[in-house]
């Protein structure tokens, strides 16, 4: 047996739990986890769409013409109009998944905020890829302020439809992904002109391209914005419209619509919130497993690369040092947090998608609140992960061929695409305060999962130290602390707005996040309830590593309060160490029970049997074209210059 391949068995052995219920807990029901499999098998047995070593050589049209290939062949394979199928080739492919958007963004809006009648026109082609239509919301000029977009519908009663028109640069539709080159259709959002009075933001559904040609349609101009921070396979775009004429029928007409010459609203006006809910939910779903793909790369790399001596005058797996594990235990066991959250947010937003389809709203504003807390935590998170894994893989890490630095790049992104983090946050502090205010007057509207807010005063009085009390002291004293600054500088006769802008902005994100951090612990707990006998003692510790983590983090508020002591603190420091020593043995079967493939890491020093040596010299001079092409004229024309300079 391969020296590296005994180190990672030896690891293997190690472990004490059957890795396989983790697993059935970690994607959350058998359809999921089928399909995650059936992807990982399909794209590592098609030749022309398996993860390919030389792919970061490619030109960036290349890889955009490969991806396209590689949905064509996934279409015949899975039911892509099921998020369960296409949502897992999110993290399996190389590169960004086309049409990712058109299900998960714009099919959704349509189901939402169309009538059924425009949902039965539209939605059947969307399955067959008839229609691709991107989510053109984003301008040049503005992203999160939605309310202040510039593009305009423009109701004409004498033809009855709309003139679609781009009147600034500014308004130019900008960054939307699969507008670029795949789109046919767009889901636009404008201004809407009736009578000559702004009736607000709506969504339009609107051809952009010939459906037989594919060319832009007269009154269009689209295109590809160019390179960018990762999403290179990602055709973001730019649309204009010059006075473009849409029918009266595109305008999305189930909770505003126009007849017989009058303009009329239905339902909630934040049911737009719904349709956004789909894309953010999938975000927490999908790109905490691409992080779990990095700890699995790094933790497997860190088991075979051996440095230093021991006493025995034998190297060191680099997960030996305790200095390793800080790097990566920690990680580990938020990781799996979060891909619980990930479930049971899946679940909450199911749960408020039927709602809303029945015009029940009563669930719409949580759930909003906590998909915003998670998807900025777990956004930022992922991304951070990513690097820290390719820190602790060293000099390899930085290789592509690690499979790391990709990771990086394609979850970059997501801190600011479908709601820019700190606004995020901003909205979540927002219901947080509207939530505490429920306590005295309406405490039966306050949701299960910001309950706390009815236990304050046991949770002030409460002197424990148990973890999940401190997770929620931290919360409740920052939530409490923020209010009466608030109502402290309203009786000095400054706005809301001066304030929430000027005095409380950097207390609101804190508390948001410290939300994000207590619903992970929760739901954690929650999970660990329903889990096998077997692997509770595992989670638990895990579940542990994560709380101490986040206190040792941000410790300010329990040592301001008061709450816990140097010496505590130092404690919980030993108590981390103590947790370090009992998962380090168990760490490999931590991250294999997420069963990811060699071909779907997409790298050379994490494999399931080692060899980082053997695989990454053969991919560098094997697979690397630019060796395979041999030595570029220019640098023939170079060697011998004659070079005007001085030594």
């Amino acid at each position: 047996m391969h020296p590296t391949t005994q180190l990672l068995q030896e690891a293997r052995d190690r472990v004490t739990f059957p890795t396989q219920e983790l697993t059935k807990l970690l994607y959350g029901n058998e359809e999921i986890y089928e399909t995650f499999m059936k992807a990982q098998k399909v794209i590592a047995s098609e030749p022309s769409i398996r993860n390919h070593p030389d792919y970061h050589n490619w030109g960036r049209k290349e890889q955009i013409i490969k991806s396209y290939e590689k949905l064509r062949i996934m279409h015949q394979h899975l039911n892509l109009a099921n998020s369960a199928h296409w949502a897992p080739m999110l993290s399996l492919f190389q590169g960004t998944t086309p049409s990712a958007v058109s299900f998960g963004m714009t099919v959704p809006a349509l189901r939402f905020l169309g009538t059924d009648e425009q949902f039965n026109l539209w939605g059947p082609k969307f399955l067959t890829m008839e229609i691709v239509a991107a989510y053109a919301q984003t301008e040049i000029g503005h992203g999160s302020d939605v309310q202040n977009l510039e593009t305009t519908a423009t109701y004409d009663s004498q033809t009855n439809d709309f003139v679609l028109h781009t009147p600034s640069v500014q308004a130019v539709k900008f960054w939307p992904g699969e507008l670029g080159f795949l789109s046919n259709y767009a889901l636009v959002y404008a201004k809407l002109i009736f009578n000559g009075k702004n009736k607000g933001v709506h969504p339009f559904m609107v051809q952009i391209r010939d459906i037989s040609t594919h060319k832009p349609l007269k009154g269009v101009v689209v295109g590809d914005i160019g390179p960018k921070l990762g999403y290179s396979t990602k055709d973001n775009g730019f649309l204009a419209f010059e006075n473009y004429r849409i029918p009266l029928n595109s305008l999305l007409a189930r909770y505003v619509r126009i007849e017989n010459g009058q303009f009329s609203r239905h339902g909630n006006e934040k049911i737009s919130y719904a349709s956004m809910m789909v894309s953010r939910q999938l975000i927490i779903f999908i790109y905490p497993r691409m992080a779990a793909q990095s700890l699995t790369v790094a933790i497997r790399y860190s088991i075979t690369r051996q440095q230093f001596t021991n006493d025995k005058r034998e190297e060191n797996s680099v997960l030996e040092y305790q200095t390793q594990q800080d790097k990566l235990l920690p990680r580990l066991a938020t990781c799996y947090g979060m891909i619980f959250a990930g479930l049971r947010i899946m679940e909450l937003v199911d749960d408020n998608f039927h709602r809303v389809l029945k015009k029940d709203f009563s669930t719409l504003q949580q759930s909003h609140a906590i998909l915003s807390a998670l998807k900025a935590w777990s956004s930022q998170w992922v991304v951070d992960t990513a690097e820290w894994c390719r820190l602790s893989c060293g000099g390899h890490g930085y290789a592509h061929y690690s499979g790391i630095p990709a990771i990086y790049f394609d979850t970059a992104p997501n801190v600011t695409l479908e709601g820019e983090n700190q606004v995020m946050y901003l909205q979540v502090a927002r219901y947080l305060l509207k939530v505490l205010q429920y306590v005295e007057k309406n405490p039966e509207k306050v949701p299960f999962y910001f309950n706390f807010v009815l236990h304050i005063k046991e949770t002030l009085a409460n002197q424990s130290t148990d973890l999940g009390q401190l997770l929620k002291l931290t919360l409740t004293l920052q939530l409490i602390s923020v209010a009466k600054k608030i109502k402290d500088n309203m009786s000095t006769g400054k706005n809301f707005q001066q304030i929430w802008n000027e005095v409380v902005g950097v207390q609101l994100l804190s508390v948001a996040q410290r939300y994000a951090e207590y619903f992970t612990y929760l739901v954690f707990q929650e999970y660990i309830s329903s889990a096998n006998p077997s692997v509770k003692e595992v989670l638990q510790q895990m579940c542990d590593l994560y709380s101490l983590q986040v206190i040792l983090d941000n410790p300010n508020t329990l040592i301001e309060s008061g709450r816990i002591t140097v010496e505590q603190f130092k404690q919980f420091n030993e108590t981390k160490i103590e947790l370090l020593n009992k998962l380090k043995p168990q760490a490999l079967g931590l991250v294999e029970a997420f069963n990811f493939s060699d071909n779907a890491l997409r790298t050379c020093i994490g494999c399931h049997d080692g060899k980082p040596y053997e695989y990454i010299y053969d991919w560098a001079t094997k697979e690397n074209s630019v060796n395979i092409k041999g030595v570029p004229q220019a640098v023939n024309d170079l060697m011998g210059t004659k070079i005007k300079a001085r030594l």
